[in-house]
């Protein structure tokens, strides 16, 4: 990780271990997906019976069923399920190849903090990015980060921009960004340094570009599995 902090969101870790340089803490996401019989069984206190359950449907490919199990083994609650990261990354690229975005941001975190793998900052833009491409507003900040201090291998000041106010589009509500107006961001806040750096022709091509952004929807290209 940069000495720009990134953000992780859902990975179960302590902050302080994630932060390099300051902690923002990730918002939730706006919407959750209906209460499934293995949530039912999570909430009841039979954790076991709940990740048989998880365990089995993410055989059959449920997607959701994945995004869980890679969550609880991230997180690894004391008395619920040991913390297994190689399993964590397992069920999240199950669950991210089947299109979920929040699977896609924690893969970077994973990634991006070396969490049972070897840190790799080019795997982390790479996941960051796809969850980006589907509209994650953390995902969005993280990716503009990286693309500003070229720390995932490319710089690109203007893409840097576009994905900064696509962030604070989506309503990021954490980021000081979503607190001020887009077009006049101050000089202090992330946004702000940047926009100081652009002249008004590249801030405008920024402008342009996230106005015509759609994210992406559905499972990811095969290739993206690795």
């Amino acid at each position: 990780m940069s000495t720009l902090a990134r953000l992780a969101l859902a990975a179960g870790v302590a902050a302080s271990a994630l932060f390099a340089a300051h902690t923002i803490i990730a918002q939730a996401e706006q919407s959750a997906p209906a209460r499934t019989e293995g949530d039912d069984l999570f909430r009841r206190g039979l954790y076991a019976e709940a990740l048989a359950w998880w365990t089995d449907r993410a055989g059959t490919g449920d997607v959701e069923a994945a995004r869980r199990l890679g969550v609880e083994y991230m997180d690894g609650k004391r008395g619920v399920i040991d913390r297994d990261f190689e399993k964590a990354r397992k069920y999240h690229l199950q669950a991210a190849m089947g299109g979920e975005r929040r699977s896609m941001m924690d893969l970077g975190t994973i990634h991006d903090n070396g969490y049972g793998v070897p840190e790799n900052l080019g795997e982390a833009a790479r996941w960051y990015l796809w969850a980006a491409k589907y509209g994650h507003g953390p995902a969005m900040y993280n990716t503009a980060l990286m693309l500003e201090t070229g720390d995932g291998g490319r710089t690109d000041l203007v893409e840097s921009y576009m994905w900064y106010i696509l962030g604070a589009r989506e309503g990021f509500k954490m980021l000081p960004e979503t607190r001020f107006d887009i077009m006049k961001p101050p000089p202090d806040s992330a946004m702000g340094a940047l926009h100081v750096k652009l002249t008004p022709a590249q801030r405008a091509e920024a402008h342009t570009r996230a106005k015509a952004f759609k994210p992406m929807t559905g499972p990811l290209p095969p290739s993206e599995n690795r």
